[in-house]
Parts: structure tokens; C-alpha cells; sequence
């Protein structure tokens, strides 16, 4: 009789669910043990020179003690890193080997569960942690999972945990709410830009559900990311946030509506994000984007854009490439943990 297989913790799901869903996925990583047997962490996302640094605890005992846990082991963690030890692990994109010299600022996360679990931001005055972290949250696996789920990054994680305030405990019901809240705000937000959808191919079918046309464009967005190259490239991805994705998604769906029965060939590009910039075009002329494709490349270049997103509506349907600039070094995730909190 085969045996049957172990039902996953809430903190073991809440890794998968990252490793899955996140627009982080490419560099969330469960590090290896060190030659002591200790874990430097749960789980790991760099980003460029930016770390988020997940500690996961799970227990009857009440919040402070659980918090002090995760800290405690947080702070033994980092010290033996920066002392020399080297964080490794690997994902189905590739292996990481990262010193304490290649990052400059970290952000502790404090996964907490149990029937005292709650959410908090914690001021680092007294927390001796090292000078390179820059912000301590603890929240719950399932606020988590809903941030998560919905393909949110490691910035939409910092965006959440800054926009506490300092040392007030949030229960995990409003944390939960409000994850949800601020995903829906900017998703409706953009849903407005979007005047007419693609009517040409009808809608597509996506695990047995037939969806929008802007619920699709962002399927197909969201797995650019799933690049199976070994590209350290494609990991501008995990730098990129929802007020990033769906202004880009708008744009294409809108695009595609108005330009699919176009009688003469146009191009459409456009340049998103903020300090990471990318570029979305889109041309129903293969010969019209091939003469014009320096113009167009030398426009994104100009803008600072990390990678180009090229649509080509052709007779059985759009068609979709992209092109990342190699050797780049993600800027916006280093930015936003070092952001001040809300007073």
C-alpha cells in the first residue's frame, strides 16, 4: 500500500505558493543548511543587492515570544553570515552563492502562525539587528498567501509592510483585508483604462474557465517570468509590482481591441515601471515593426528600458517575444526597502 503523503504545513505551503505564483519566483530560494546544520533562513528572495530574509514560526505561545524567536534566530543568522559563511541554494532557474558583501540593505520577515499570530511592524532601534537591515516585519503565512497567490513580489511585500505603522499590531484578518484591498485597488484602477477587449480569436480557455481578455494578457505576462533559460536576465522580473504589470496589461489588451481590424498596419509602444522601466510594443505589420524595429529598439534603450515586450498580431493570432538587456541589475527593490516607514 503506497504511503500516504504528508499534508503541508501552512509555512511549507506558503514557500510553494512563492516558488509558484510570485512575480519573485526567479529568486526565492530555500537556502542550504551551513556545515553546522543550522538553516541561515525559510526562504530567501534577492533581488539585486536587496534581500528579503524570511524566519518561520509556528505555535500556542503569544506573539511577543513567538516574534522574539524569529528575531533571536534572525540576528544569530545574519551574524554568522556576515562572519564569513555564504548563503547557497538553488530553484529550477538556477543557483545562488551570495556573500554578505553582495547585498547592501535586507528586510527580516517574521512569518508567524499560531492563535496568538498577528502582524506588526517592528522599529529597529532595539533590535541590534545589523545596519543593513532596513525594515522588520512579522506577518502571518496566510496574509502571505494572499499577496502571494495573486503574483505579488517581494515589492508588494515591502509596499504591505511599510504601509504600517510602526510597532501597532495588526490582526491577520486586517492584514489579509488589506492585501486584498490594495490588489484590487490598482487592478480596477487599470480595468477602467480598458475601453474595448480583442474580439478577433474570441476568449481563451484557462484551466477549463474561459477568461477575459485582460485576465489572459496577464497569465501570459506573469509566465515571461517562468523562462526556463538559464538567463539571470529574466530576474528583473522579481523586481517588478503590481502598479508595474497592470498598467502594461491595460495597454495591451486596449491595443490589441483597437488595432485587430485595422485596415493598414500600425505600431503601438509604450514604456512602464518606474525605476524599472521596460517596454511593451505592438505592431499588426510584420514589414511595418521589421523597418522600424532600430527606431523602436533605440527608443526603449533611450528610456532606460530592461527588457522589451514585442507583440505581432498575425492571422492565427498574437504572437509574443521578448528581449531582455543583459547584465542588469534590478534598481527598484534596493530602493523601496530603504523608503522610511509611515509615521
Amino acid at each position: 500500500m503506497a504511503k500516504k503523503s504528508r499534508k503541508l504545513t501552512d509555512q511549507e505551503s506558503l514557500v510553494t505558493t512563492f516558488a509558484k505564483h510570485s512575480i519573485s519566483s526567479r529568486t526565492a530560494f530555500h537556502p542550504d543548511q551551513w556545515a553546522s546544520g543550522t538553516e541561515p533562513a525559510d526562504m530567501i528572495i534577492v533581488v539585486g543587492r536587496a534581500m528579503l530574509f524570511f524566519n518561520m514560526t509556528a505555535g500556542k505561545s503569544y506573539f511577543d515570544n513567538l516574534v522574539a524567536h524569529n528575531i533571536d534566530q534572525a540576528r544569530d543568522r545574519l551574524a554568522e553570515w556576515q562572519g564569513g559563511r555564504q548563503i547557497r541554494g538553488k530553484n529550477e532557474w538556477g543557483a545562488f552563492a551570495i556573500d554578505w558583501t553582495d547585498i547592501d540593505s535586507i528586510h527580516v520577515v517574521s512569518v508567524i502562525d499560531g492563535p496568538h499570530a498577528a502582524c506588526m511592524d517592528h522599529p529597529l532601534n532595539d533590535l541590534d539587528l545589523p545596519e543593513k537591515v532596513r525594515l522588520c516585519t512579522s506577518i502571518t503565512s496566510k496574509a502571505l498567501h494572499q499577496l502571494a497567490v495573486r503574483g505579488g513580489g517581494a515589492r508588494d511585500l515591502i509596499g504591505v509592510c511599510q504601509s504600517m505603522r510602526p510597532g501597532a499590531k495588526i490582526s491577520e484578518q486586517s492584514a489579509v483585508r488589506f492585501i486584498r484591498n490594495r490588489y484590487n485597488e490598482i487592478l480596477y484602477m487599470c480595468l477602467e483604462e480598458v475601453k474595448a477587449e480583442p474580439k478577433r480569436f474570441g476568449r481563451a480557455i484557462i484551466s477549463g474557465r474561459e477568461v477575459s481578455s485582460f485576465e489572459e494578457y496577464r497569465h501570459s505576462f506573469e509566465a515571461m517570468r517562468r523562462q526556463t533559460f538559464e538567463n539571470s536576465s529574466f530576474d528583473v522580473f522579481s523586481d517588478l509590482a503590481w502598479v508595474d504589470i497592470f498598467p502594461a496589461i491595460a495597454f495591451i489588451t486596449s491595443s490589441i481591441a483597437e488595432m485587430e481590424y485595422a485596415p493598414d498596419g500600425q505600431i503601438r509602444t509604450c514604456i512602464f515601471g518606474g525605476m524599472t522601466r521596460f517596454q511593451v510594443v505592438i505592431s499588426s505589420s510584420f514589414e511595418g515593426l521589421l523597418a522600424n524595429m532600430k527606431q523602436v529598439h533605440d527608443a526603449g534603450l533611450n528610456d532606460g528600458a530592461l527588457f522589451s515586450q514585442t507583440i505581432m498580431l498575425t492571422g492565427i493570432g498574437p504572437m509574443t517575444t521578448i528581449a531582455v538587456q543583459p547584465n542588469i541589475v534590478p534598481p527598484s527593490t534596493e530602493a523601496d526597502v530603504r523608503i522610511p516607514r509611515v509615521q
